[in-house]
């Protein structure tokens, strides 16, 4: 099983304090697998195997624990030498009926460190989540990085250019990555798209009309990048033919976002110093998912690599927001602490009416924030104080992010 370091420290760093750890995100992105890593890790330190309790609700022979009662007495019988610390891992706790107050039950009863995983945020909203509150950490996990792909795939550094052009057809996913053959990577997003949509968004939201939720779907997709809302996706559709409300494109899209398929990137007025909440932009967890539904295509492939520059920045902990000043836009403000940048994303700006276009929002922002262009471009761009990266040597750490 290969590493994942990034993910992997996180957790370590939590171990044996009394917070909850909440591993999220999308389904098959490898929260059990981080598990198992750190099972080895915690055997490799002196836990023994005793001390570990593992449940797993997407199997059968634990169907029987989804109750907080069944759950406890289970836990109790586990429990050997009560001295002594006990971790326990279960996946998929938004199976289990309350889950937050049957853990926080657990967390005062017995001596656990205790680790979890979800793969839907409704898990953090509703009346019982109070039974936990200041209580976890939330360890979000993405698919795959470019850095990690090219790691699972066993890449050189001077292969990043055809690695990228694989990474952008077949996905993110491990499974994929994992894979080579064409076929077999076919049947795995397929069965990844079949889950994620079927299962987690169409099944768990109660859908009875799934023709209008892929339409959505598709649409959404198909615009990412794009500023969207929900009346106007309503409209659009309305305009071809379609009979749909704003309230169901509204459920559709909270559906998604739910399921961590989507995720919304809301504008922020940096004159006004406040978040829009209107025609925010929306990304998609995984191109080979977007491919999946919309047949591989070469096109849009500026707003493809914007996806992947936002997807990155969530990943290294930054909240990601869009950038209105007066009527320019800034494509990322990533924010961590004090720390601040703005972002520009485009295929290339080799072309000097391009560059123009892609920094006039970077002369209008008086502040001394970082403000970074980002393209495809190896000839070094920077100019005016404005950094100019490469995105593969972005991806891949090479840059002051």
């Amino acid at each position: 099983m290969l590493a994942r370091d990034f993910y992997l420290n996180q957790i370590i760093k939590h171990k044996d304090t009394e917070f909850v750890k909440i591993l999220t995100g999308i389904r098959r992105c490898g929260k059990s697998s981080l598990f198992l890593l750190y099972k080895d890790y915690l055997l490799e330190y002196g836990i023994t195997a005793e001390q570990i309790i593992e449940i797993n609700y997407e199997k059968f022979q634990f169907d029987d624990l989804r109750q907080p009662q069944a759950l406890h007495d289970y836990i109790q019988k586990q429990i050997k030498n009560s001295s002594q610390k006990h971790y326990l891992f279960m996946d998929e706790v938004q199976e289990l009926t309350e889950w937050a107050k049957a853990i926080n039950s657990l967390r005062v009863s017995f001596p656990l460190d205790i680790y979890v995983t979800g793969s839907n945020s409704r898990i953090f909203s509703g009346e019982y989540l109070t039974y936990i509150s200041g209580r976890y950490v939330d360890i979000k996990v993405f698919p795959l990085s470019f850095m990690e792909f090219m790691q699972f795939r066993n890449l050189r550094p001077e292969e990043k250019e055809t690695a990228f052009n694989e990474y952008l057809r077949i996905g993110s996913f491990p499974s994929t990555a994992l894979t080579v053959n064409d076929d077999l990577i076919e049947s795995i997003n397929s069965g990844l798209f079949d889950s994620i949509f079927s299962r987690d968004i169409i099944l768990r939201g109660k859908l009875r009309d799934e023709g209008n939720f892929y339409k959505v779907a598709k649409f959404v997709l198909d615009n990412i990048g794009n500023q969207l809302s929900a009346n106007a996706i309503a409209n659009t559709l309305k305009s071809q033919g379609h009979r749909i409300s704003v309230d169901a494109v509204d459920n559709y899209l909270t559906l998604m976002c739910n399921a961590f398929l989507l995720y919304q990137c809301e504008r922020y007025d940096i004159r006004g110093k406040e978040r829009l909440r209107t025609n925010g932009k929306y990304y998609v967890a995984d191109i080979g998912l977007r491919n999946q539904l919309l047949g591989y295509r070469t096109g849009n492939i500026g707003h493809i690599i914007e996806n992947i520059v936002f997807l990155e920045l969530k990943r290294r902990g930054y909240e990601v927001s869009v950038g209105k000043y007066n009527s320019l836009e800034i494509d990322f403000i990533a924010i961590k602490g004090a720390e601040k940048n703005y972002i520009q994303v485009a295929l290339s700006a080799l072309e000097e009416t391009v560059l123009q276009r892609e920094l006039a929002p970077f002369y209008e922002v008086k502040d001394n924030y970082p403000k970074l262009l980002i393209t495809m471009d190896t000839l070094d761009l920077s100019k005016d104080g404005f950094e100019h990266l490469n995105l593969l040597d972005f991806l891949l750490n090479k840059n002051p992010l």
